[in-house]
C-alpha cells in the first residue's frame, strides 16, 4: 500500500500489511506498529502529525517483509533443504535467516541500537530520536502531563 493513514485514521496489524504465515511474522510486526504507532502518539502535538510519522517510519520495513513471505520467507530454509536433497551446506541456513532478520529490522544489533518504543513517565522522558527516526523534526521533551491530541 502507498500509505496507511488518511488524516486521523490509520490501519495496523493485518489491516495495513496482511502477509502469509511465513516465519510467524505477521504477530510481531502488528506488536512493533501497536508501540510505534503508541510512541509517535506521545511525541508529536497532534494525531494527523503523528500517523504520518508512524506511517514513515513502519511501512517502508513491514511492506519489504511482506513482500519477502511471498517468496517463502524465512521457510526458504525449508524449500532449499528439499530442494538439495537433505541438509544444506553449512552456513547456508543461517544466511537464509540472517537475511530476513536483517530485512524485519530484527537482528540482535538492529533491535538494541534504537532508543525503547516505551512510553516512559512524563517526569523522566526526554525524547530521542532513533537512527531510523523519519520524524520531520527532532522533540527536544515529551509534552508534560498534558495529553496527546
Amino acid at each position: 500500500m502507498a500509505r496507511w493513514s488518511f488524516g486521523r485514521v490509520t490501519l495496523v496489524g493485518d489491516a495495513a500489511h496482511p502477509m502469509f504465515p511465513m516465519g510467524m511474522n505477521g504477530g510481531s510486526q502488528s506488536i512493533v506498529d501497536t508501540r510505534v504507532l503508541a510512541w509517535c502518539l506521545a511525541r508529536e502535538s497532534g494525531p494527523a502529525a503523528a500517523l504520518r510519522r508512524y506511517d514513515r517510519m513502519r511501512r517502508p520495513t513491514v511492506n519489504a517483509v511482506v513482500l519477502a513471505n511471498r517468496e517463502l520467507g524465512p521457510e526458504e530454509i525449508i524449500a532449499r533443504a528439499v530442494d538439495h536433497g537433505g541438509p544444506l551446506p553449512v552456513g547456508r541456513a543461517e544466511e537464509i535467516a540472517t537475511r530476513y532478520r536483517r530485512l524485519a529490522q530484527a537482528t540482535a544489533a538492529q533491535v538494541n541500537s534504537h532508543t525503547s518504543w516505551t512510553i516512559p513517565s512524563p517526569a523522566t522522558d526526554r525524547a530521542r530520536p532513533t537512527a531510523g527516526d523519519t520524524g520531520t523534526a527532532a522533540v527536544a521533551e515529551v509534552d508534560r502531563g498534558r495529553p496527546a491530541r
